[in-house]
């Protein structure tokens, strides 16, 4: 590559970035083809997002269409109608092509009267696969409905939901809040609608909570709680105004299975059940397949075949509690293209801004290999590096490579 060609990024997977840049010289020392690689190690929660759907604002009764979903999972509906409709109207009832059956997450209706709003949440159990419409019916026809639908794997199947809450006609204000939960156990997700007169703009700083729509102005968010503890969503208003909210959590699925070979104890034995027994038996994660203490091949033919339709040989051994995720790391791996000259080396340095000032990675010496692992990064920083070449004859420096650039992702 020739002096000053420009950098290109390309995606390389979810999470994963490559970036190559362009080359400088210095004599006969070239450092070239810079690319930076982050890789991420993200923590996951027993229960999980499989998607977010938003529908609206239009008229209802009418359907929604989401994603195919899957078999045993958790679908959840936040639904808010007005302002200015008449609160005596209710949410009728709920259906999806795969012949689900709903119910309202408790008492969880909540009305502003004063704006003439009303929010609800409603979800289907140990959803049978392949839903792609939600119906919405209302006790009256309404012209102003907006709905987000939610679809999480890992839920409980047998009892999933463990609290409700609402704030009814809560004054105006420019920071509308959902109940606050306690939660006990870990992993939970709980799901929080606000219905305001006001306009939602995001979440609060300092909210764990995602936001997941802001249709109509409302807002609707979700936290898994990985950990016990209070938790609630806080919403930030422009202009302020009157609200109610309604908030719900919902159990995980209990660790402990019949199957053995349903290794991660999700209800199913599938490839992921694979993976894990696979990484059990290489020793990169504790073993726990029927309560044991060595994993091996054989287990994971074994599980295998019970993911393609064979019935499950294993048999059932005391429970054991899947392993706590480790926890969210990320490097960036830098590579370049080395010098054809003996015994160059390399320094790396590193800056949050484009074109420096640099910090120098590798100040207690240049390194030999055209690459470097930097590990010292944070999530949700980019980062912009760039290298030197060495001459081990004189000991002189190259100017500086062109830049290549990592966004670290979040968590």
């Amino acid at each position: 590559m020739r002096p000053g060609t420009s950098y290109r990024k390309l995606l390389l997977q979810r999470n994963s970035y490559r970036i190559t840049s362009g080359t400088h010289l210095f004599r006969n020392l070239t450092t070239a083809a810079l690319t930076a690689l982050v890789l991420p190690l993200a923590a996951g929660a027993q229960i999980s997002l499989v998607h977010v759907t938003a529908c609206g604002p239009q008229n209802f009764p009418s359907s929604c269409t989401i994603p195919a979903t899957g078999s045993g999972n958790l679908l959840v509906v936040g639904f808010q109608m007005g302002g200015g409709v008449s609160t005596a109207i209710t949410l009728s009832k709920i259906t999806d092509n795969a012949g689900n059956a709903w119910a309202e997450a408790g008492a969880a209706r909540s009305i502003d009267a004063a704006a003439g709003s009303v929010a609800d949440l409603w979800y289907a159990k140990n959803t049978a696969a392949g839903a792609t419409s939600v119906t919405i019916g209302t006790s009256a026809p309404i012209a102003n409905g907006a709905a987000v639908v939610w679809e999480f794997s890992g839920a409980d199947p047998t009892v999933p939901l463990d609290q409700t809450a609402v704030l009814n006609s809560q004054p105006s204000t420019a920071s509308p809040a959902a109940p606050a939960f306690t939660i006990t156990a870990a992993n939970e997700v709980i799901l929080s609608l606000a219905a305001v007169s006001g306009n939602i703009t995001g979440m609060a700083a300092g909210s764990a909570f995602t936001s997941d729509a802001t249709l109509k102005g409302n807002g609707w968010a979700r936290l898994i709680a990985t950990t016990a503890g209070t938790y609630q969503a806080r919403w930030v208003g422009n202009p302020a105004g009157t609200y109610a909210a309604s908030a719900a959590s919902f159990r995980a699925r209990a660790s402990q299975t019949t199957n053995s070979c349903d290794v991660n104890a999700d209800g199913a034995v599938d490839i992921v059940d694979v993976q894990v027994a696979a990484n059990m038996a290489l020793g990169l994660q504790p073993c726990s397949i029927a309560g044991s203490n060595v994993c091996t091949a054989t287990q994971v033919q074994q599980i295998r075949d019970a993911a393609l339709g064979a019935t499950c040989p294993i048999a059932p051994g005391p429970v054991v509690p899947p392993p706590p995720p480790p926890p969210a790391t990320h490097s960036v791996t830098l590579n370049w293209t080395p010098s054809t000259s003996p015994g160059v080396s390399y320094h790396v340095y590193r800056s949050t801004t484009p074109g420096g000032p640099y910090t120098k990675l590798t100040a207690a010496g240049p390194v030999a290999a055209a690459g470097y692992k930097d590990t010292s990064v944070t999530a949700g920083q980019t980062y912009f590096y760039t290298t030197t070449a060495i001459d081990p004859a004189t000991a002189l420096e190259s100017t500086r490579s062109n830049e290549a650039s990592a966004a670290i992702p979040v968590p």
